[in-house]
């Protein structure tokens, strides 16, 4: 399967489109946010970016190693995309703190993730494994394929509006196209290893998830956010880019048992982010 064109070339090329319109739905104004909800913003970064991570090293480190916790801590470390700016607007929570995380995340993830990679992969599977991620490829290849296609789609945003209003429907019709695609293509050709996989992944998975989603709250609650912004800020911890992840873990280390933990991870985060739009609806105005 590592060897198919769809995963080497294809899943890349996706990503570029799926970044893209993640930049057609942002303007320079999502930046200016910053100063107006500084604390949210840093509280969110912060616990996005460092927080969450942790979890996955913790949880990964309980659940006994191997590649499944290299696998956690790699969809620990993604950031969230435009699938939480929806999910926030559902949950009635703070739709401009969340695009002010997305973006935030999805450009300093570009560093984070490779530096953390660079501990999880000899930590849990070995001094010795064959798993490598180098840095500065890892590096390049996600300014490629994350900053500038976002970079793309501000651009356009901003000399064509009327484009982006007609292309961002479609491009994210077609990212839920792709996530599904690549989890087909994974059960197909790994059919006789995925029971055994998921058997070994869902647990930590599910214990990362409902972990994040505390840690969201409860941090945003410690630090004197309102209840709107630490559901926000929880929603952003719940919802990770699974699409990135499955481009680092089959495209770059070029493993497809390391994805798995991807995989379940961007399936059983649309569950638990439905319960905490029913909770965000029923908060009091």
């Amino acid at each position: 399967m590592l060897g198919n064109t769809y995963i080497t070339i294809g899943l890349p090329v996706s990503l570029f489109i799926i970044m893209v319109g993640m930049g057609l739905s942002l303007t320079v104004e999502d930046f200016r946010r910053i100063k107006e909800q500084p604390k949210g913003v840093v509280v969110g970064t912060l616990l996005q970016l460092i927080g969450v991570p942790l979890l996955g090293f913790a949880i990964g480190g309980f659940f006994g190693g191997g590649v499944m916790a290299a696998g956690l801590v790699l969809s620990a470390a993604m950031p969230g995309g435009t699938t939480s700016n929806v999910l926030t607007y559902m949950a009635k929570a703070n739709l401009a703190l969340s695009i002010t995380l997305t973006v935030i995340a999805s450009l300093l993830t570009v560093i984070t993730i490779p530096f953390y990679m660079a501990y999880a992969l000899p930590m849990f599977v070995g001094q010795d494994t064959e798993l490598q991620l180098p840095f500065l490829k890892t590096l390049i290849t996600m300014m490629v394929i994350v900053i500038i296609p976002v970079c793309i789609g501000m651009f356009i945003r901003a000399k064509r509006p009327e484009l982006s209003k007609k292309f961002e429907p479609a491009i994210n019709k077609f990212a839920v196209f792709v996530l599904v695609a690549i989890i087909v293509l994974i059960g197909v050709s790994e059919s006789e290893n995925m029971p055994t996989w998921f058997a070994q992944a869902w647990m930590p998975v599910v214990a990362l998830n409902l972990a994040a989603i505390a840690l969201g709250l409860l941090g945003g609650k410690i630090s004197g956010l309102n209840p709107r912004d630490s559901l926000t800020v929880s929603i952003e911890m719940c919802v990770k880019n699974s699409t990135l992840g499955l481009t680092i873990a089959l495209s770059l280390l070029q493993d497809a048992e390391i994805a798995v933990p991807v995989v379940v991870y961007g399936l059983l985060m649309y569950v638990t982010v439905a319960l905490l739009c029913w909770y965000g609806r029923r908060l009091p105005s």
